[in-house]
């Protein structure tokens, strides 16, 4: 691909997703930390073996989830393929919990069989089956599962990645588990800071920006998270594997209240449906001032932390 169409790539994808995780910057600054905590581990070797294209690494993989979104004329064959058998493959990324819980409970408001926690155990599940081909529902091949992996390992630590607000008809957020009514955020998709940035692409994005900008000249991203954030004993997770995904989710739920606290909702208006999406109502957003600095602040441990985590499953994956 022409660096000229991976730029029109990268901005369709940009425009048409709107669930875009950390972005690029966060997911290969994640996969680059992993990737430290793997150095010298067999762990390492299975990676490598998976990643056997010249210009594979776990940076490159971390992206593949997003770059499959893409139209198909920028898809590779083997993301083709795993188009053909995951067409809902969008939703992998997230699930959409109410914020005012305090665990992620299978079966709830904002859970389903196609959301971030039961993907990731899947993927677990292809990983640890010494079949060279296992069979699995959605086909993921190894290397698939591998790739989704790294880049829900990121997505999981984005707090709109797995808490979501409900709005009532008074403007006020409810939790639809107590059986009070109310329309989904999308991920805060639906609450605009400006015409084109979402509350969700400021997570994605600018958060992750105001942290790569206390990164010194010529300090590499991963470099600086590794510095500042220090491995902390919650960061390690216990437990059958496939729980793990799970309590990541439960851990980061801990953190979406902190996205909305504070928050002033305006301007309600309804938007057609789509191609994407059905008929909603979206909101203006306004932020309180010390908004920008707690985001950083989340953000910041949440890549680090992400990037540990990641290292610590693939370890356990291939001990």
């Amino acid at each position: 691909m022409s660096p000229r169409s991976f730029l029109a790539a990268t901005l369709y994808l940009f425009s048409a997703t709107g669930l875009f995780g950390y972005g690029n910057a966060g997911h290969e600054a994640i996969a680059d930390v992993a990737a430290y905590y793997l150095k010298g581990t067999p762990a390492e070797k299975k990676v490598a073996e998976l990643l056997d294209q010249p210009d594979e690494n776990l940076a490159r993989a971390a992206t593949w989830p997003d770059r499959a979104k893409l139209p198909e004329k920028y898809l590779t064959d083997e993301m083709k393929d795993f188009v053909t058998h995951n067409p809902e493959h969008h939703s992998y990324h997230y699930c959409d919990v109410p914020f005012q819980e305090t665990a992620y409970r299978e079966g709830t408001t904002g859970t389903n069989p196609n959301d971030i926690v039961h993907i990731m155990q899947q993927c677990i599940q292809v990983l640890m089956d010494p079949a060279p081909a296992p069979e699995n529902e959605r086909h993921f091949t190894k290397r698939q599962a591998l790739f989704l992996l790294v880049h829900l390992a990121g997505d999981i630590h984005q707090p709109l990645h797995v808490g979501s607000s409900y709005v009532d008809s008074a403007d006020k957020f409810v939790n639809p588990n107590t059986g009070a009514k109310g329309q989904e955020d999308a991920g805060a998709n639906y609450f605009k800071l400006t015409k084109s940035i979402s509350l969700h692409g400021y997570w994605d994005t600018v958060a992750v920006k105001a942290v790569r900008d206390h990164v010194a000249a010529g300090q590499d991203f991963a470099a600086y998270l590794l510095e500042a954030e220090k491995p902390r004993p919650e960061w390690k997770t216990e437990g059958a594997l496939i729980t793990w995904p799970e309590k990541w989710a439960s851990d980061v739920l801990q953190l979406a209240p902190e996205v909305f606290r504070g928050i002033a909702l305006s301007e309600r208006h309804t938007e057609p449906a789509d191609e994407r999406r059905p008929e909603h109502d979206e909101w203006k957003v306004t932020l309180p001032p010390d908004y920008a600095e707690r985001a950083a602040g989340i953000v910041q441990v949440e890549l680090a932390q992400a990037g540990y985590r990641l290292a610590q499953l693939l370890q356990a994956i291939w001990p």
